[in-house]
């Protein structure tokens, strides 16, 4: 029976190298596992213990400054007076600046209107959601902390450059008037709302990572907090430990907890395997100096065998295909000899037939080298199609952000002709006052012809004067026409007419976002039954007159304070609707009688004011004698029913001339106090 070179090669390899390193491997491998197991256990045990004693004590000492900043006296007092709002600023940017969470504050009174910020937005609009969350918390806890924690995701509560991120935590605090009757239920004075934002979460924990490490906290309603030191390398091994943070102290009222899940690298320091690859290595080199022995004691053994067989294949290359038998030995060996003596009958044939081949290979690669041209040429004209089309759709990309910072006319008008040269353009808007077309390249075409109401779809054609005018319709969401684009082409392709259109839906959404955003400014800042400026409008524009006047005290402005004398007795005995249009015609005859550069609010109710530009002592007066002469003239306020009331009201003013901008509102409020009282008295009624 002859032997099987494959069988013996396996078995004697098995033997001498696999069996015996795969056993000495395997066991130390087992051992240096199980160290390194315990090693990383203890270590990410640790981390996640620092990292949750670190979180809490910020936490806490931020709780006891609040504490502290709740019992203020004059914080407290900061609330109602104007005067102390220099403590209020400074008490909160000595909170901020020492606190290294804090990276914002606002102290807002009972009604939520702010009272003064540190690092915040002036006028936020951001505190909706947290009123609403507070204010139903303080009304309803019976806990004895008096602080309560809320996160936040997607809010502007600072500006950009402290939270990219527009997430992180509120502390929300209650101010009352008195500690003194702490056990009894109360409502509070005002609220002092501090804001950790993310950013600052993560620059007090980075420091207790390593590189490799990082830390990533999870909670309902709220995006993860990652928290990196060095770039994590996402092919790196890594073990993780899920621990639970939890923001509680005695201030807590409601406790608020986080899911940590900490991650570190499995290979710190040195590698743990170092030793077992070391003795490995040493086995290794042993067992192929073993192999290497074997192999030169049996290389013998296959050797003349092999030789006799590579003879004959030597001899059928050199055309002799007479093949000697000799002692291979294995059974391989001899059927590869076998082989080769069959081979060698057919190879003349195949030659004979391999030309013959050949000649047909020729012919049939000259055909597909034609067809390969062909179809080359006709991927070069699709690509330089697709190449236009990319470079058009990149310039609609752009054009969006020129249009929102250009006018509208020079912006559309640049985009087309670069989109399409060798056409004439012409464009219609709707928006505005002005509706004259606008053209590029078009001569002896009367455009003002075009009348897009009388075409059902949003696309049409014209013909005039041997010219083809290609129409579309800008239209909003809700099918109104914003306005009309023509183009002067004989015809346009299917790609052409999806690029204009996208560039017609472009501009419409810009020019229906710009309506809405005007009628929304429009709206917030204006009184819905007069018309006026609104009380938001009035306190926005005297905290800027204020700083104004700080910055240049040579810019005086002054500052009237009217109210409507008689409302009350015209909405009884008349009904609202009189006393909606005695409002209404009062805001008509002061704005008479102002300059175009003073403006009139109405704040509310039967309260104006109106803020004078240029106004000294003297500029002041003249209008008080305008005024005075509106109250001589005996204006009225009528109905159709024929029903009338006499327009009469008390009014106060100031300069900055010889009052500090900051009181000017309180001392012409007092003026027009004292005006109201002197005519009630005059008489005979008490002031209402």
């Amino acid at each position: 029976m002859k032997l099987k070179l494959k069988s013996s090669l396996a078995l004697l390899m098995v033997l001498v190298a696999v069996l015996p390193a795969s056993i000495i491997g395997g066991l130390l491998i087992k051992q240096q596992t199980e160290v390194e197991t315990n090693y990383r256990i203890d270590l990410i045990d640790r981390l996640s213990s620092t990292l949750a004693q670190e979180f809490n004590y910020r936490f806490y000492l931020l709780s006891t400054a609040l504490d502290v900043l709740s019992r203020d006296r004059l914080l407290v007092q900061g609330i109602d007076d104007f005067f102390l709002t220099s403590h209020v600023d400074a008490t909160l940017a000595n909170l901020v600046d020492n606190t290294p969470l804090v990276q914002a504050a606002y102290l807002v009174d009972a009604k939520w209107d702010e009272v003064e910020n540190y690092n915040g937005i002036n006028g936020i609009k951001s505190f909706s959601s947290l009123k609403t969350l507070l204010s139903e918390s303080v009304g309803t806890s019976k806990s004895t902390g008096n602080q309560w924690v809320f996160n936040y995701v997607d809010e502007y509560l600072m500006p950009d450059k402290f939270n990219p991120s527009h997430k992180g935590v509120a502390i929300g605090v209650p101010i009352y008037q008195s500690t003194l009757t702490e056990g009894l239920k109360r409502k509070p004075l005002g609220y002092l709302i501090v804001i950790v934002p993310v950013e600052n979460i993560v620059k007090v924990l980075r420091p207790y990572l390593k590189d490799g490490e990082h830390v990533i906290f999870h909670h309902n309603g709220m995006d993860n907090i990652a928290v990196y030191k060095g770039e994590p390398d996402p092919l790196m091994p890594t073990v993780s430990k899920t621990a639970e943070v939890t923001i509680d102290n005695k201030y807590i009222a409601e406790p608020m907890s986080y899911e940590a899940q900490v991650f570190m690298n499995k290979y710190l320091g040195e590698n743990p395997f170092t030793n077992s690859l070391k003795i490995l290595t040493i086995v290794a080199i042993i067992v192929i100096m073993f192999t290497l022995l074997t192999a030169t004691i049996s290389y013998r053994w296959f050797a003349k065998p092999l030789t006799y067989l590579m003879d004959s294949v030597r001899g059928c290359l050199g055309g002799n295909y007479n093949i000697l038998d000799k002692d291979l030995r294995f059974s391989e060996l001899i059927m590869v000899n076998d082989l080769i003596q069959k081979m060698s009958t057919t190879i003349k044939a195949q030659l004979s037939d391999l030309e013959d081949k050949n000649v047909k290979l020729m012919t049939f690669n000259d055909q597909l080298e034609q067809k390969v041209h062909e179809k080359t040429l006709e991927l070069t004209h699709s690509l330089q199609r697709e190449e236009k089309r990319r470079t058009m759709l990149q310039s609609l990309l752009s054009f969006s952000n020129k249009l929102q910072h250009g006018d509208i006319h020079s912006t559309v008008m640049t985009q087309l002709v670069s989109l399409y040269p060798y056409s004439g353009w012409g464009m219609q808007l709707f928006i505005n006052q002005n509706t004259n077309w606008v053209s590029e390249g078009l001569s002896n075409i009367n455009l003002d012809s075009i009348d897009a109401d009388a075409h059902c779809s949003d696309y049409f054609r014209i013909d005039t004067n041997d010219k083809v005018l290609q129409c579309f319709k800008i239209v909003d969401t809700h099918s109104v026409l914003l306005g009309v684009i023509v183009m002067e082409h004989p015809n346009i392709a299917r790609d052409d007419y999806e690029i204009i259109s996208l560039f017609i839906r472009q501009l419409s959404a810009e020019l229906e976002g710009r309506l809405l955003n005007e009628e929304l400014e429009r709206s917030a800042i204006t009184d819905p039954l007069t018309g006026l400026s609104n009380r938001k409008s009035f306190d926005v524009d005297l905290d800027e007159w204020i700083k104004i006047s700080h910055r240049y005290p040579e810019q005086y402005f002054g500052l009237f304070m009217i109210d409507v004398n008689g409302l009350k007795q015209a909405n009884d005995e008349y009904g609202h609707h009189m006393g909606d249009q005695l409002l209404i015609e009062t805001g008509r005859l002061i704005q008479s009688v102002c300059r175009s550069t003073d403006k009139v609010y109405r704040l509310g109710g039967d309260e104006y004011a109106i803020i004078i530009k240029g106004g000294d002592n003297k500029g002041c007066d003249k209008l008080k004698l305008r005024l005075q002469q509106l109250l001589i003239d005996e204006n009225y306020a009528s109905q159709s029913s024929g029903e009338k009331v006499a327009i009469h009201f008390a009014m106060g003013c100031a300069s900055t001339e010889n009052i500090d901008a900051r009181a000017l509102y309180q001392v012409a409020d007092k003026a027009m106090y004292l005006d109201k009282k002197a005519y009630y008295e005059q008489i005979g009624k008490t002031p209402r």
